[in-house]
């Protein structure tokens, strides 16, 4: 796809502060999770996906991950994260409600949690909760609502939630490192959940496959990808989630976005090709 104007990266000034003593001092030596740079910017290793239209395009980076906001629809248009074993940790799931994300630039809407409910929607998790565990504070940035899309609850629930248990066997029985852009697709009208959040008709994910350690350098022509595109509906529970797999030249067209552009090209295209 074409060059487009480059999105503006937004300085992370969040609810949930990182501090240089925090609690990850009680990550172990050996662990790669350790070397991550805390401004949040191997989670857009292969690149910042773009469209032709930046204006509603509201970058955020966090050290968990990092996202697109769209201040019209009121939802990310992609959350883009790393994933490895050692996200994965031993903390307690936050218990309170979805955190509205006050990071957000004044004009913005903040959603708040109780515009979704009642709304047959679950809030559903772009980066799920469970791949965010080293610590409380990681935990939590999951629920800050601008990492939320309505989703139907045999989807959340069901097979989108077993391709996460799938990108957990891959981190932790294959010991992969997975380099993920999630977010919805908006091409059949709906109701807006209390007027002002935009109820995507489908969901995709893209998954990029290594071995641990490995990052944009190591990719090559054989690199599995899994892209994967999934009706926003009920009744799909119980399905498979392979039945779902598609092309990243497929949710490129549906989406507009240009995906993982700092692959070099000619190895971008046979990643993504139907």
């Amino acid at each position: 796809m074409g060059e487009f104007n480059l999105l503006r990266l937004v300085p992370l000034a969040f609810l949930l502060s990182v501090s240089a003593c925090s609690t990850e001092t009680s990550v172990t030596p050996n662990q790669f999770i350790s070397d991550i740079d805390t401004t949040g910017a191997i989670h857009l290793a292969l690149g910042t996906p773009v469209d032709a239209d930046a204006s509603d395009d509201y970058v955020i980076v966090r050290r968990q991950y990092a996202l697109s906001y769209n201040k019209d629809l009121n939802v990310p248009n992609w959350v883009s994260w790393n994933l490895n074993t050692d996200w994965y940790g031993e903390v307690d799931r936050y218990s309170g409600s979805f955190i509205r994300d006050t990071s957000l630039p004044d004009g913005f809407y903040r959603v708040k949690h109780s515009d979704y409910t009642n709304s047959g929607y679950d809030r559903g998790h772009m980066v799920r909760s469970e791949e965010r565990t080293l610590t409380e504070e990681d935990n939590r940035s999951t629920f800050l609502l601008t990492n939320i899309l309505p989703q139907r609850p045999d989807l959340n629930r069901g097979v989108w939630l077993d391709l996460e248990y799938w990108c957990e066997e891959m981190c932790k029985d294959s010991l992969k490192e997975l380099y993920v852009i999630a977010g919805g697709i908006f091409h059949e009208p709906h109701d807006p959940l209390s007027d002002v959040v935009a109820v995507p008709d489908s969901c995709f994910k893209i998954i990029v496959v290594l071995e641990r350690g490995q990052g944009l350098a190591e990719i090559t022509a054989d690199t599995r990808v899994v892209a994967v595109v999934m009706p926003n509906i009920d009744g799909i529970r119980s399905d498979d989630w392979e039945q779902y797999v598609t092309s990243v030249d497929r949710i490129e067209a549906s989406t507009g976005y240009d995906f993982l552009d700092l692959i070099p090209d000619t190895i971008e295209q046979t990643l993504e090709r139907d």
